[in-house]
């Protein structure tokens, strides 16, 4: 049997590859911006709730933060999808952004 033919048969027959998780796409900017309005949003809700700057910073942290994480827990856990490390490292540049911002206002 002619090579070429059982390499064209070999090809064909190997198991699809799943798509590479870049770094910079669509997903990511939705990650970063997520991460960035729930950190936001629980902040300031602490803050209202009477916690003083820098508590407040840390409820919001901690919620952003958690979320992203149970985000990535949840996509390992379905079938055909995996955790992804560098949705996390958007996630966590949405929540440090948020924060200092929340440092930098009064």
């Amino acid at each position: 049997m002619n090579p070429c033919v059982l390499l064209l048969c070999w090809s064909l027959s190997a198991a699809p590859q799943p798509p590479t998780d870049r770094f910079v796409a669509e997903d990511k900017w939705q990650h970063f911006f997520t991460s960035f309005v729930i950190t936001s949003i629980a902040a300031s809700g602490a803050r209202l709730a009477g916690l003083e700057q820098s508590p407040g910073i840390a409820v919001g942290v901690s919620v952003g933060a958690g979320a992203g994480i149970y985000k990535e827990l949840r996509d390992a856990r379905q079938p055909g999808r995996s955790a992804s490390v560098a949705d996390l490292v958007w996630d966590a540049a949405g929540v440090g952004l948020a924060a200092v911002i929340a440092f930098r206002t009064r």
